[in-house]
Order: structure tokens, then C-alpha cells, then sequence
């Protein structure tokens, strides 16, 4: 989780999401969001580290990998991992707007087949803190508006 927020622990143009997707303790890829600088809703920092890893990984790879990222993914992501059948998910901060791994939707009671262990909350304060001084600075008169 630490490398997560070291991704996100700086000037930032896009909501700061960092994720770090782990198997058998080695760093297989790292990604942050994307979404304003490609234009493109779909890069989350989920998102990117399945696309660029899961097509070379075994099911049973997936089932033992770990994905760290410093906010609870939202449907679109926890569904893909679920999809790709990564083994664990761990978060920081609780999404109260998009959360999917229990906050707002509970997506394994949708996939009960295809479940993950979900650990949230690790290093919360730390995660919250990096997001709430992002749309502190982007709320303020100088900060630049984001989508």
C-alpha cells in the first residue's frame, strides 16, 4: 500500500488513484488514473494494471495476486476484477460515492462464484488525507477544474 500512495503523494491533474498489483510478493505493474489526460473514463489505475498484466497471467496467478489501491474500486473496476479473478483487494480509503466493495454496492454478493477477499481501510488516513487535498485545491478559486 505504501508504493500505492507513493504514486498519488504529489501535484496531481487527475483524482489521485494509485494501484499496485502484487503476486508472490514482486510488483507486477503499477498505474495511476489516467481518465483526464487520455480523455477516457475508462483509465482508472485499476483498470490499467489489469490490462497490462492479466493477459499474461495464469487463473491461478490471478487468484493469488494482490491488488493494492488507495481507494475502494468503483463497479466498473471491481467488477473487472472480479472478471480476472484476482485473489485479493486491498484498499485504503472508503469510496462513500462509488465504493463497490461494500460502501455504496456490494459487488461479490452480485459474483458470489467468483469472490475475492476485500480488506479495506489500510492506511485510510493517510489515503483520505492525499484525496481530500486534491479537491481542497481543485475547489478553490486558483485550483483548475477536473473531470
Amino acid at each position: 500500500m505504501h508504493r500505492a500512495l507513493e504514486l498519488v503523494n504529489g501535484p496531481a491533474t487527475e483524482v489521485p488513484v494509485g494501484a499496485v498489483l502484487v503476486l508472490d510478493g514482486q510488483v507486477l505493474a503499477e498505474s495511476c488514473n489516467d481518465t483526464v489526460a487520455a480523455n477516457n473514463p475508462l483509465r482508472h489505475a485499476e483498470m490499467r494494471v489489469l490490462q497490462t498484466v492479466v493477459p499474461t497471467l495464469t487463473r491461478e496467478q490471478c487468484r493469488r495476486a494482490i491488488l493494492y489501491v488507495t481507494l475502494e474500486p468503483c463497479p466498473m473496476c471491481m467488477a473487472s476484477l472480479l472478471a480476472c479473478h484476482i485473489g485479493t483487494v486491498v484498499f485504503a480509503a472508503y469510496n462513500l460515492k462509488w465504493g463497490a466493495c461494500g460502501t455504496v454496492a456490494d459487488f461479490q454478493a452480485l459474483y458470489p462464484y467468483e469472490a475475492c477477499e476485500v480488506i479495506g481501510g489500510i492506511c485510510e488516513a493517510e489515503a483520505t488525507a492525499v484525496l481530500q487535498r486534491f479537491f481542497h485545491t481543485i475547489r478553490t478559486p486558483e485550483g483548475a477544474p477536473h473531470g
